[in-house]
């Protein structure tokens, strides 16, 4: 815990949205004496962090500008919002006590917002918590709590917001449905449950992802008109899926995956007309799906891979026996409830008795036969969880199923690109004038590629691939149907493609043309030395490149299952369009997964695709691209490749030393086209940011949601301080 995750950040921007909204800068007015001397105190109990650095007696507290570390309001002389971000990767000394922080706390009696995120807080919520009766959003993500949420919380009645999100609570989560305003409540990445809470029927928002929810689905959740967000994925919820859920008239997204749902989905189901995600993938589900959740649209997302369904991706399901397998271990009731009398036990022990009994000669020949299987799986799927360093770079440990998640956010990057189409070889054979060797742009171990125009005069690139394994052609539709998903802001996107079948004999023969756009306007390595001599890339255009690459890299690892891993990038391979919009190319096409001994798949059915091999696991994949992307950020930093091993060691060692020794230094290290447009704190973020990923121990490398805060940090900080060098020129 103590990291900054994808939902710590919603929350926090919740926070500091609703600050601005309650009380803006022009109401701010003097603090009463008291007041001062309580934001004074807390100053001291936080131990003097980042954000509160500075303050004194002398300090302006109201009147400071509001930024995403610090954010205060004031009204008629008191404090109505309050939020702090930091960057703690630890908890807070011995001398730390949560029952003093909230008795201090408490003596602002007038907030309505309370954000304190990542600050290293630990100990157990005190029940005091519930002394703030104005309070509409309390924010205590990413830090160390434990123990269980105090009751207490309930008797907040104005609150709006409530996110526990990266803390280690435990226990039942307390009856939360008197709290009849709140619409968000985010309680992931906890230890909660078994039972599933109570809440109100008025939530817009309930994520409760990453905990220990063993219950079924309630049927209560059916009153959840208001619903537009609910994820549940990565718990052990067991039982049948209700079909009223993809029908919740406000249901926008729904996430299940990861538990232990079983039987079918009910073929009546329908879905609302708000739905636009779903995924049930890594359940036990059985059957058919409901018409409406059968494929892909261009309106809504289905993911369903890792059940036992009959479905068109087949490739992507297990075999029947494994979920009739997980589906009896899910269903066997506990033992306090089979001790409610006697009666019971006895049919019950009858029942599961016959079961063991008929099942044991065949359990024993699976045992012999597979227990060598199982256990090189159990090496393989292991998950090593970072383990944070000092630096300030922040590693959050990313579950499997969150990496697997094509968010809404990553969906909005289609916006602005050409719409997908279906070609037809007439259409390419007059976009290339017959493929003639005028057009040919490369012939190399990546296949043909040739240079066209459309009719519209859009500029494109058609490749020729080929089949190296027969698919059928239910399953080939099916693969190009995940193929059309690759398309983002920040990838050179394929925007088309064309099958053309022919017989060689008795068998036939397909070939893929994949129609991809069309970037002039160079590599990232040729803007940053050569393009335009006098007007080189500065830093703030710099760090955002690097921005866009990760947001690329972030898609690829999620847009499919498996994600798309282990791609070819390098400042080669980073375009920039006329907008300095950095886009990926070259980079892998999706993987057909291998259930059979729960590797990642690393075979790619066409040919001339970049193939890597066997990456092992997607963890690992991941990882070799969160180095490759390390490897980008130094050489942007400092203006130069980094070279052989041996050159990059010496560069590390160089730019941690200086961080250690003498930061303000740091600027003597990099390119000296960027040393009077960079803020040295940015800088060194950026610097943080590249060694973490850069590390020899793929385990400490961080992961690519937060390689992409600290970079979105090291911006805002940048801002902050390009905005003070203004002021100061004004002056």
């Amino acid at each position: 815990m103590g990291f900054l995750t994808r939902d710590s950040i919603a929350c926090l921007f919740a926070a500091v949205l609703v600050v601005f909204l309650v009380s803006p800068p022009s109401a701010a007015q003097p603090l009463s004496p008291s007041q001062y001397k309580t934001l004074l105190r807390l100053q001291r109990l936080l131990e003097y962090q980042p954000p509160l650095a500075g303050w004194s007696n002398a300090t302006a507290l109201c009147y400071l500008p509001a930024s995403l570390s610090l954010s205060i309001s004031c009204s008629g002389g008191r404090v109505t919002g309050l939020s702090i971000v930091g960057v703690a990767d630890r908890p807070l000394s011995a001398n730390f006590s949560s029952d003093s922080l909230f008795t201090t706390l408490a003596r602002l009696s007038g907030l309505t917002t309370l954000s304190l995120v990542s600050l290293g807080l630990w100990g157990p919520l005190p029940g005091k918590v519930d002394r703030f009766s104005s309070l509409q959003v309390l924010n205590l993500s990413s830090n160390y709590f434990s123990g269980p949420i105090p009751p207490a919380i309930s008797n907040i009645t104005s609150l709006q917001n409530l996110c526990l999100t990266g803390n280690s609570f435990n226990g039942t989560v307390p009856d939360l449905s008197p709290l009849t305003t709140l619409t968000e409540l985010d309680l992931s990445g906890n230890h909660l449950g078994p039972e599933f809470p109570y809440v109100s029927s008025s939530l817009v928002s309930l994520l409760l992802q990453n905990n220990s929810f063993q219950d079924r689905l309630p049927p209560r959740l059916a009153s959840f008109g208001h619903l537009q967000k609910l994820d549940l994925s990565s718990n052990h919820l067991h039982g049948w899926i209700p079909a009223f859920l993809f029908s919740l008239p406000s249901m926008q997204y729904l996430d299940l995956s990861g538990n232990r749902m079983t039987g079918e989905v009910p073929a009546n189901s329908s879905c609302g007309s708000q739905l636009a995600y779903v995924d049930i993938s890594d359940n036990l589900l059985v059957g058919g799906l409901p018409s409406c959740i059968q494929a892909n649209s261009s309106n809504r997302v289905v993911l369903s891979s890792g059940n036992c369904l009959n479905s068109d991706d087949f490739e992507l399901q297990h075999p029947n026996s494994y979920c009739n397998q997980g589906a009896m271990a899910a269903i066997l009731p506990s033992a306090n409830k089979i001790s409610g009398s006697k009666s019971k036990l006895g049919l019950i022990l009858g029942i599961v008795g016959g079961v063991v009994a008929g099942a044991v000669l065949i359990g024993l020949l699976v045992f012999l036969l597979f227990r060598k299987i199982r256990t090189e799986d159990a090496e393989v799927s292991t998950f090593h969880t970072p383990t944070a360093g000092k630096s300030l770079m922040q590693v959050a440990p990313r579950s499997t199923a969150e990496a697997r998640h094509m968010s809404h956010a990553m969906r909005k990057g289609t916006l602005g690109l050409m719409p997908y189409h279906v070609f037809s070889m007439e259409e390419l054979e007059e976009a290339t004038d017959s493929f003639d060797s005028s057009n040919l742009i490369e012939d190399g171990p990546r296949g043909q590629s040739y240079k066209g125009w459309l009719r519209d005069g859009s500029c494109i690139v058609v490749r020729c691939l080929k089949l190296k394994q027969k698919l059928s052609r239910q399953s080939l539709l099916q693969y190009m149907e995940i193929v059309s998903k690759l398309r983002h802001r920040h990838l050179v996107s394929i925007v088309g493609h064309c099958i053309v079948s022919s017989q060689d004999g008795a068998n036939t023969k397909d070939t893929i043309f994949l129609v991809s756009e069309y970037i002039n306007s160079g590599t990232l390595r040729y803007q940053l030395s050569e393009w335009r001599e006098h007007e080189t890339m500065k830093w703030p255009q710099r760090v955002s490149a690097v921005i866009g690459v990760a947001r690329g890299i972030q898609f690829l690892h999620t847009v499919a299952v498996p994600g798309i891993v282990g791609n070819d990038l390098n400042m080669d391979n980073i375009l920039l369009d006329q907008t300095l919009t950095t886009k990926i190319r070259n980079y892998n096409l999706p993987t057909l997964p291998n259930f059979k001994n729960n590797r990642v798949g690393c075979d790619i059915p066409l040919t001339n695709a970049a193939d890597k091999g066997d990456l092992g696991s997607v963890e690992n994949g991941e990882k070799e691209d969160i180095y490759q992307l390390g490897l980008i950020l130094l050489e942007v930093i400092t203006g130069k490749s980094a070279g052989s091993k041996y050159e990059l060691d010496s560069l590390r060692h160089k730019l941690q030393k200086i961080l250690v020794e003498n930061p303000a230094n740091l600027k003597g290290l990099t390119d000296a086209a960027i040393r009077e447009s960079s803020a040295l704190d940015s800088l060194r973020t950026a610097v943080e940011i590249s060694l973490s990923c850069t590390s020899r121990d793929p385990k400490q490398r961080p992961s690519i949601d937060d390689v992409l805060w600290n970079l979105q940090y090291s911006v805002q900080v940048q801002d902050g301080w390009t905005s003070s060098e203004r002021l100061d020129i004004q002056i």
